[in-house]
């Protein structure tokens, strides 16, 4: 038998094949560098070039948690706000009323004294522009100055994220009226509320009405208290938010609005009184337990972080909102090679947050990611058999803002699936277009198991 090294004529050969196969790729490579792109990839599959597209970076890479964009009429408190989570020793109580509930009625800032006012993000009629921290212009003063160590007026603020509180107006000495921001370019939509407040006493009930909610019914009516978070409950006990409250009571009051083409309709209160733990703590209280654009942030990069999860899931930037925040899309399946091949597997497609109030949608959404995401037989099971997509918050301007159920275009996106509109509704838009692309290059085992997780819910947020 004859060695290779003893045929000088396959050797040349061989040799041959290689540099007329090189010279044909290094001449499929020149032919695209004069095309000047860097977004086309080319590998060979034997002779055979396999072309594919570069995705942009910053479509795919989580590189650090951005900062929310804002409408530009909204000044914004340059404070990030971290609330522990904890899980309560007993279930959340309910109200049960006692007959002798009060129902004040509006008595306005006429005979009381307003404490707290921002409307400046009211006067413009629609959207225009956005930028990171929002206004330009310094921070208003919003609160009065306290003229003397004994002065008992409570310090309102809102202007962070997800915070919702117009105006304060002092009426009694421990008595406060709040009226709500409607959803921005909009008229109506009021009932979210997130807002902080100091400068209180312990021991001393407040008592706090909201005079302008528009919502005939309330989950208050069945017993839903507020939510109070203290910061020294949490530093020096590990407590975060809880219900609170007493004297709790929904109602209509006497005034209206005309939301709608001077249609006329019924304004409903929501009040309630409540002690706070400790004098001079800064307290926050809110519709529903809040969730964050920038909290989903930070929870997507600990999940990116795990090199065991990047392995079958894989974050994406969908599109940019109307303000520019991204709206994220995570890919969750097991690796093609795994159980099922990825071309057997059916899709499910999960949305959350379509409406800023409702947080418990958001809170959910990661339950239910910590769940798929995890090494339970399970997850597994359900990694190896489906291709998910899932979307955890589509409407991010709105919960930036403090919106209840409206994006910055003031519409509802749930009622905007159909849309054409790309440019006004992007979020829903490139979400269904999403949709029907997998459906094309997957016909034979598309299925939508679960539109959105609100659904799910067995009470929405009310």
């Amino acid at each position: 038998m004859r060695s290779q090294e003893d045929n000088p004529d396959t050797t040349d050969s061989s040799s041959e094949e290689e540099e007329q196969d090189l010279a044909g790729r290094m001449h499929l490579i020149a032919g695209v560098c004069v095309a000047r792109t860097r977004q086309l990839l080319i590998d060979f599959d034997g002779d055979r070039p396999v072309f594919s597209l570069r995705e942009p970076l910053d479509l795919f890479t989580f590189l650090s948690v951005s900062r929310p964009r804002w409408p530009i009429e909204c000044e914004v408190v340059n404070n990030f706000i971290h609330h522990i989570e904890w899980d309560p020793p007993e279930p959340e109580p309910f109200y049960q009323p006692t007959g002798y509930e009060r129902t004040p009625m509006p008595v306005g800032e006429e005979k009381g004294k307003v404490v707290y006012c921002t409307d400046h993000a009211t006067k413009s009629p629609y959207f225009t522009c956005s930028r990171v921290g929002g206004s330009r212009g310094g921070i208003n003063t919003t609160t009065p100055r306290h003229t003397h160590p004994g002065d008992s007026t409570l310090d309102f603020e809102s202007r962070f994220e997800s915070g919702n509180l117009q105006k304060a107006v002092q009426v009694g000495l421990h008595d406060y009226e709040l009226t709500l921001r409607t959803d921005m370019y909009t008229n109506k939509h009021t009932q979210w509320f997130y807002f902080r407040v100091r400068n209180m006493k312990a021991g001393v009930a407040y008592r706090f009405t909201i005079t302008n909610l528009m919502k005939g019914r309330s989950l208050y009516s069945l017993g839903m208290k507020p939510l109070l978070y203290s910061e020294r409950a949490a530093e020096e006990k590990g407590v975060g938010w809880h219900r609170i409250g007493s004297n709790i009571k929904y109602y209509r009051n006497s005034s209206q609005a005309k939301p709608d083409n001077n249609v006329t309709v019924a304004l409903y209160s929501l009040t309630w009184t409540c002690q706070f733990p400790y004098d001079s703590d800064t307290c926050y209280l809110a519709h529903c337990y809040p969730y964050t654009y920038s909290h989903l942030q930070h929870y997507l990069s600990r999940v990116t972080s795990n090199p065991a999860v990047s392995s079958y899931c894989k974050l994406r930037v969908l599109c940019r909102s109307l303000a520019g925040n991204n709206v994220y899309v995570l890919t969750i399946t097991s690796p093609v090679g795994s159980c099922m091949e990825g071309g057997a597997k059916k899709a499910v497609v999960v949305t959350g947050r379509v409406h800023p109030g409702e947080t418990n949608g958001s809170w959910m959404m990661e339950g239910f990611l910590d769940f798929l995401l995890g090494d339970s037989d399970d997850a597994q099971i359900l990694r190896d058999t489906f291709v998910f997509k899932v979307v955890p918050m589509l409407n991010p301007d709105g919960v930036v803002v403090g919106n209840y159920r409206c994006s910055l275009a003031g519409r509802d996106l749930n009622r905007n699936y159909k849309t054409i509109l790309r440019d006004s509704f992007p979020c829903v838009w490139h979400t269904r277009n999403m949709v029907k692309r997998w459906e094309r290059t997957h016909s034979n085992c598309f299925k939508i198991v679960s539109h959105h997780i609100y659904f799910l819910c067995a009470i929405k947020s009310n």
